[in-house]
C-alpha cells in the first residue's frame, strides 16, 4: 500500500508541474525571433495564437536591428538608378578606351560590362572582368551610390591576389572623360603593377611613370594651348615635337616642345614631371646664349591651367624676346 500511495503523489506532483510551467509559458510568452521578411509570411499563415512574433525591426540594441538591409527599390527608384546609369555610358565607354590603350602595355585588359543590377550597398551599376596575360583574376564594378557618387572597386577573385583590390569614387554629376580615366586610372594602378612585375621584363617604374604622366597631362595640354593664345600676338609658337615618352636614362617621361618665333625654331622646351613637381627647362642650340635658359619647376598640388602657363610662358620669353629683336625690321 505505501508504495502504491507513493507513486500516487509522484504522478500528481509531474502533472501540477507541467500546469505550473504551462500557465508561466502563457503569462510571458517567451519571444520568438523570425527575420522580418518572414513575418508577413506567418501572419498571412494564421499562426498559432500563443506564437508570438518578434521581428529583427523590434530590437533594441546590440541585437541585428542596426544591420537590417534596405528595403528593395520600389519600380520608380529602379528607373531613375537605370536612367542615371545609362546616361553615363557615353563617358565611361571614352574613359574605358583610354585607360585601356595605356594598360594595354602593363598586359591589363578589360573585359565587356555585364548587365547593370544593384549590389548589397545599394548601388546600381556593372561589372567587367580584369584580365591580365588573358586570364581574368579579378572584378572591376562601376557604380552609382545613393549619394550620387560613381564607385569603382576593384576585387581579386583569390584571395592571393589581394594586392590588387582597390577603390575610388567621384561625383557622378557633371562626370568629365578626364575624371572618369582618373578614376578608373587610380582604382586599376595596383592590378597594372601587378601584372608589370608578373610579366618577365616588365618596368614596374615605366609603368608608374606613364600613370602619374597621365593625371597631369590635361593640364599640361591646356597650358600649352593657353600659352599659345597669350603668345600669338608676339609671333611666337609652342608646337609639339614628340609626345610624352619613356626616357630611360632618367626613369620618367618627357615631353619635348619646339619654341618657334615667326614660325622659326629658336628653342626646345622640355617638360617632364619629377615627383610631385612639373619641370619646365627651355635650352637654345647656341652655347653663347646660354644666358636665355631657363628651368623652373612647380608643384602639382593644387595646380592651375594658368598657373602652369605662366610658368611655361615666363621660360620661354628671354629666348622668344631675344629672337624678336634679331629679327630684321621691313
Amino acid at each position: 500500500m505505501s508504495t502504491t500511495m507513493l507513486l500516487l503523489l509522484s504522478g500528481a506532483m509531474i502533472v501540477a508541474g507541467v500546469g505550473l510551467i504551462w500557465g508561466d509559458v502563457r503569462k510571458r510568452r517567451r519571444d520568438t525571433f523570425v527575420v522580418q521578411r518572414d513575418a508577413q509570411g506567418f501572419a498571412a499563415a494564421d499562426p498559432d495564437p500563443d506564437l508570438e512574433i518578434t521581428t529583427v525591426a523590434r530590437m533594441q540594441s546590440g541585437g541585428l536591428a542596426g544591420k537590417r538591409a534596405a528595403p528593395l527599390p520600389d519600380g520608380r527608384s529602379s528607373a531613375d538608378a537605370a536612367a542615371r546609369w545609362a546616361a553615363l555610358q557615353p563617358v565611361l565607354g571614352e574613359a574605358v578606351q583610354q585607360v585601356s590603350a595605356v594598360l594595354g602595355g602593363a598586359g591589363v585588359s578589360l573585359g565587356a560590362p555585364g548587365q547593370p543590377s544593384w549590389s548589397m550597398n545599394r548601388g546600381y551599376g556593372a561589372y567587367r572582368r580584369v584580365m591580365i596575360g588573358g586570364e581574368s583574376l579579378a572584378w572591376l564594378r562601376l557604380e552609382i551610390d545613393a549619394d550620387g557618387q560613381l564607385q569603382a572597386s576593384v576585387k581579386a577573385h583569390k584571395d592571393d591576389l589581394a594586392a590588387v583590390n582597390a577603390n575610388a569614387s567621384a561625383p557622378a554629376a557633371g562626370l568629365s572623360t578626364g575624371r572618369a580615366s582618373d578614376l578608373l586610372s587610380e582604382c586599376l594602378k595596383p592590378a597594372a603593377s601587378y601584372a608589370v612585375q608578373a610579366v618577365p621584363g616588365g618596368d614596374t617604374e615605366q609603368w608608374s611613370s606613364e600613370m602619374n604622366w597621365k593625371a597631369i597631362d590635361p593640364v599640361v595640354a591646356s597650358a600649352l594651348l593657353a600659352g599659345n593664345g597669350a603668345l600669338a600676338q608676339a609671333g611666337a609658337h609652342f608646337t609639339m615635337v614628340s609626345l610624352p615618352a619613356w626616357v630611360p636614362d632618367l626613369r620618367r617621361h618627357r615631353m619635348t616642345i619646339a619654341v618657334e618665333v615667326f614660325d622659326r625654331e629658336v628653342a626646345r622646351m622640355l617638360v617632364e614631371r619629377i615627383g610631385e613637381e612639373i619641370e619646365i627647362a627651355v635650352g637654345v642650340p647656341d652655347a653663347r646664349l646660354a644666358d636665355l635658359a631657363r628651368r623652373q619647376r612647380i608643384a602639382i598640388k593644387g595646380l592651375t591651367t594658368h598657373a602652369l602657363a605662366e610658368l611655361i610662358a615666363s621660360c620661354a620669353w628671354p629666348a622668344i624676346a631675344h629672337f624678336r629683336e634679331a629679327q630684321p625690321s621691313g
